[in-house]
């Protein structure tokens, strides 16, 4: 029964996820902000302007507040890496790889999950990082 339960969750936010790219690529920011608050509203309790508001120690704290399961905090990653991109230099865009560094952290440190795709997301995130900012 727990196990049906997980299941829904994750095909719920699968769902969301792939709506959320697809307006990203079709350059929709309005409907991407508008299902981004959505799903953030409904599985973390804020909104994604209240989220990138947060400081980086308050960002750590609503992380630590929520103890947060693994498919949620890879689902919040993807969320803002997509809102992140296209990465453009400026102090929002690296407030907001620093959050999403920091989850990808707490995905292996907290949960020992890793995947190919987030160390590749990563990889890039530190190569802008690198060319920007050092």
């Amino acid at each position: 029964m727990y196990k049906d339960y997980i299941l829904r969750e994750l095909e719920k936010i699968t769902v969301m996820m792939a709506r959320l790219a697809g307006f990203k690529e079709e350059a929709k920011p309005d409907e991407f902000i508008k299902l981004a608050d959505t799903m953030l509203q409904n599985e973390f309790d804020i909104k994604l302007d209240e989220l990138l508001a947060l400081s980086a120690d308050d960002f750590e704290t609503f992380l630590v507040k929520g103890n947060y399961k693994a498919d949620k905090l890879d689902a919040l990653a993807q969320l803002l890496y997509m809102h992140a991109g296209p990465f453009i230099p400026s102090p929002e865009t690296l407030a907001t790889l620093q959050k999403i560094l920091l989850v990808f952290e707490w995905l292996e440190k907290k949960h020992h999950s890793s995947s190919f795709e987030n160390i590749n997301k990563q990889n890039i995130i530190y190569q802008f990082l690198q060319e920007n900012y050092e």
